[in-house]
Order: C-alpha cells, then structure tokens, then sequence
C-alpha cells in the first residue's frame, strides 16, 4: 500500500494492479498487516505496489455478504463481486436528502404493520399498489427496494416521489445512495448496493424469474435480501401477488393484503367447444376483439405452429398420467417429453384411439384473427416497434406482457401449453402470466383464459379470484415429492469429452448423469456443495455448475 495512496484501502475497495505486465482491476476483500494471520503467505518482496484506488466499489457491509453468496451457490467470487461494483469508479459528493411524506391508512400499510420485526412474506393483490409497502417502511429509515426490472424500478422511484419521498435509483444514482435517502430502488443486483442509513429491505414480486442470476453463481436476490436482513438486524419483506413456494419456506407464511378480490373479471372458456382441428377462436375472444374500445392482447407461446394431441371422439387433450405433461404420439404410442412415460396410444377418458393433431401459433393466429374479425392484426416479434395504441389487436408470445402496459382484454389463447409443461413450476408461471396481465388491464379490464382443462385446479381457483387454497396444495405436492425448493439441485456441466466422474461419500446425495454433466439433488444443502466439490476435483478442466436455477 503506497504512502501517497494513504488509508484509502478498505475491503470492498477496486484497485489497480500490475499483473505480469499488464494493468487490471481487482478488489481489496480484506485488510491487515504483513505477516499476521491470512496475511503472511507470500514474502514480503514478492508484493507489488498498488497502482490506484477508486474511490467507489463495492460497499464494505456487502462484502462478506458476496464471499457467502459465492459458497453458497458455488460460484467465483470475482462474479458476485462484479455485480456488487458500481460502473462507475469515482464517487461524486452528495449531500443526504429526506422527504416528507405524508402517512397513509390504506390496506396494504395496515398489512405491514402487523409483520413481526424480521419482516415476512405478504400477499399483495396485482390491482393493489405494492408501493403502500414501500411508503410504509420508508417511516424506518432508508429502505432498499429491489424489483424484478429495471423498468418497474424507474416507474416506481417516479410514484414515491410524487408520494414525497426522495428517491435513488440504481444503477444511476449510486452516490445519492450512498450519501441517503428515503428509497434506493434498483433491479436485481441492486440487493447488493450500498445504502446509507438502510433500515429495511422490501423485494416488490418476488416470485419473478428475473431475480435468479442467470451467470454463474446463481444466485437469488429474495434469498440474499434476507441473509443481508438477518445480519444488519433490519426487517425484509418479500411482496408478491403470488408468493413462490421458497419464499414461503425462508420467511413464513404469507400475510395477505385485505382489498377484496383484488383481482380484475377472469373468464375461463373451454376450448371443446371450438372444433378440435380448426382453430382457437372461440366466441369470446373474438366478442373481446371487436367489442373492445381498448387494445387485445392475445398471448400464445408457441411461434409458427405446434403439436398437441387431442381425442377426435371426446376432444380430451392427452397428457401424461405420471406428470401431466403434454404428450405427443411416437408410431401407435402416446409418449412424455418430460418423464418418457410411453403407453398405448389411447384417450384415457373414453378409451378410443383416433387422435386429431392440434396445430397453432402466433403466424396462423394473426392470420385466422385478421380474416375472423376484419380487423388490423399485429404479430409482435423482438424487432416489432410502436405497441400501444389503442384500439390494437396484438398476438404475441408472453413477452407481449412485458412490452404493453396498459390493455383492455388479455386472452391466453391456450394454456394448456403451459400448465403441462414438462416442469414441476409450471402452475406458478401461469399463476405469475395472469397477475402481469391483471396490471395490464386494471380494475375495469378483463382476462380470459381458453384451455381444455377447464377443470384444472388453478384455473377453477382463478375464476373464482382466490388462489390461496391451490398455492398451499401445490407447496404441499412439492413438499411430499422432495423437489425444489424443499430441496436443493445443482445442474453441472462438464467440459466436453470429459467422462462423469464416481463420485462417492455422499449418500444424501441423488444424482443422475445428462447429456453433458450431472443433475444432483440434497435435502442436505452442505452435502450438496461437498458433492460438487468432489465432481470439480476429479474432472480436469472447467466445470460449471448452477445451484437451485429458475427453471430445471
């Protein structure tokens, strides 16, 4: 450490370094004298002198925080600390900027009020303001608020201002949070953000894909919001229309906003009543179309076409009876993409063997709505501009929910591609589709969801405006089958060419080879990451492995 540097180096700090002759950044991750303990490994004359210090990286609280992050999804801690590290290196001088809000009684505040002092998991309707929350919390000091887009994070610094509450949002405005203020909001990695004055910690959707870290370490940004919580002493609430079933298992059960329903006019139609191989324009959605003096958005996550098979005699649709997946037809024989269960190529309802192909996607829907309706049909793709005119019909993957933000109707043209999809996360995502799109229309808006399985559990709780009943069965079903997240699952994959090693010593380890590596599972979280050491020391070469993923 140069004299002229002077005590500028604490751990968190970015550094410049000579590394055989070529100039890097690094980070300080701790700090002592030469020759105590952990410091006295290389001699003295074989140190280099650093170059220089940035006055801004990763905040000194965060850092043990990134080194347990990077145990515990067993990742490199380089990764974690990068995302930690501000883009910017040097720190502007801000000065701390309180608000004055005023204070407000509304349901969600009275909800919040009730949570123990560690905080908890609460249930906040799509059409009620998660935002109550935030307003409620910011009375403790600054809150942290982390949110599942960098989109909804400036959307929402925008309504707490008009709230009276003075804002930072990240990345931007690091140096505003540092100095203090009401609420620092960011996305994902925001949870690892500096923050002065922080108080509390608020997770807005927690139930969102976009919190996982999809580089290696995986890691989720709900879970390390509530170890920061738990070390700082300070209360972390996870807010979700629909908590994920991990949630519930670190932080409690939910406690749920009183707003009634709170969820807008939800219309299941059953897709047998439309002949099997023409089409999926019901009565419906085409009354939706023309009668809608808002846009349509109708979602369907199959591009060109797909195939699904359906009974031509009772119109059933063929779904695994081991997992519920979709199945398709392989010679005479129904088989399972999912569990490659096979069995004989018959309707398990009325026993007959002559199937009808179904056939649909986004290109023959834009099609067959146009010509149905008379109406101008848009296709929206990655490169599709200008969304949001009124009076629109849009058809379009999912990702149309993320692109239009206000709408009259939302139709699911088929769920059924997605309810039996070959994972065990399948409900929840539906569940997740349905509260964005209940924003999309609002209160007076309307959702309708076409599917053959109109009994469906969900869809049953869905129509009726109350989803708790099949959240507590489905953690249940995950519960009594050992899956994730009552358990935890490393996805490793090996270099190519490399032979799965024998791994042994771990018996509470289950693991099966893939394709190009390993799937392990552990009721024992440490036994898992000994098992994955153990895989990384017997393979030469770079193994990469992913603990509790989004989806597996």
């Amino acid at each position: 450490m140069p004299s002229r540097l002077g005590d500028a180096a604490r751990p968190g700090t970015v550094v410049r370094v000579d590394l055989n002759g070529r100039r890097v950044d690094g980070w300080i991750v701790a700090t002592g004298p030469h020759g105590s303990a952990g410091f006295d490994e290389v001699p003295v004359d074989r140190l280099s002198p650093l170059l220089d210090i940035a006055t801004l990286g990763v905040a000194e609280e965060v850092v043990g925080l990134c080194g347990w992050i990077a145990h515990r999804w067993a990742g490199p801690l380089r990764n974690v600390l990068r995302s930690a590290t501000p883009e910017r290196k040097r720190r502007r001088s801000v000065l701390a900027h309180r608000g004055s809000a005023a204070a407000v009684d509304d349901a969600a505040t009275i909800a919040f009020r009730s949570l123990p002092p560690a905080g908890g998991v609460m249930e906040v309707p799509p059409l009620v303001s998660a935002l109550s929350v935030v307003h409620a919390a910011a009375g403790l000091g600054t809150v942290l608020v982390v949110c599942p887009t960098i989109r909804m994070a400036r959307l929402g610094a925008a309504s707490l201002r008009r709230r009276g509450l003075t804002t930072a949002e990240l990345p931007a405005q690091v140096d505003a949070a540092l100095a203090g203020v009401d609420v620092v909001i960011g996305a994902r990695s925001a949870v690892l953000a500096g923050c002065g004055g922080l108080a509390a910690i608020v997770v807005i959707d927690e139930h969102e894909e976009s919190f996982h870290e999809e580089r290696v370490p995986t890691w989720w940004a709900p879970e390390i919001g509530l170890e920061r919580g738990r070390s700082a002493g300070i209360p972390v609430v996870l807010v979700s229309p629909c908590p994920s079933a991990r949630a519930v298992m670190l932080h409690g059960e939910p406690t749920r906003v009183a707003a009634g329903s709170g969820w807008p006019e939800i219309t299941v139609v059953d897709l047998n009543d439309v002949p099997v191989g023409s089409s999926l324009l019901t009565g419906p959605l085409l009354d939706a179309v023309k009668g809608s003096a808002r846009s349509t958005l109708c979602v369907l996550n199959t591009k060109g076409s797909a195939r699904m098979m359906v009974c031509a005699s009772c119109r059933t649709l063929q779904v695994c009876p081991a997992c519920s997946t979709t199945e398709g037809a392989e010679g005479d024989q129904l088989v399972c993409p999912a569990c490659a269960h096979a069995r004989v190529g018959a309707c398990l309802d009325c026993g007959r063997t002559k199937m009808s192909t179904v056939r649909a996607g986004t290109a023959k829907l834009r099609d067959e709505l146009a010509a149905n309706s008379r109406l101008p049909v848009r296709e929206v793709t990655a490169t599709t501009a200008d969304l949001g005119g009124e009076a629109q019909v849009y058809v379009g993957t999912e990702a149309l929910l993320h692109r239009v933000s206000s709408a009259g109707t939302v139709v699911f043209l088929d769920v059924d591609r997605d309810l039996s999809a070959p994972r065990m996360t399948s409900g929840r995502e539906v569940l997740a589709a349905v509260a964005r799109a209940s924003r999309i229309v609002g209160s007076s808006g309307r959702i309708i969801i076409q599917s053959r399985q109109t009994a469906h559990p969900l869809l049953v709780a869905l129509a009726s405006g109350t989803t708790d009943e099949w959240r507590r069965a489905d953690t249940a079903l995950a519960r009594s089958l050992g899956l994730a997240p009552f358990v935890s699952v490393a996805v490793i994959t090996l270099p190519d060419g490399a032979d799965v090693p024998a791994v042994t010593g771990h018996p509470s380890v289950q693991w099966t080879p893939t394709g190009n590596g390993i799937l392990a599972r552990s009721a024992d979280h440490a036994d898992l990451l000994a098992f994955v050491a153990g895989v990384r020391s017997a393979v030469d070469g770079r193994v990469r492995v992913a603990v509790n993923p989004a989806r597996v």
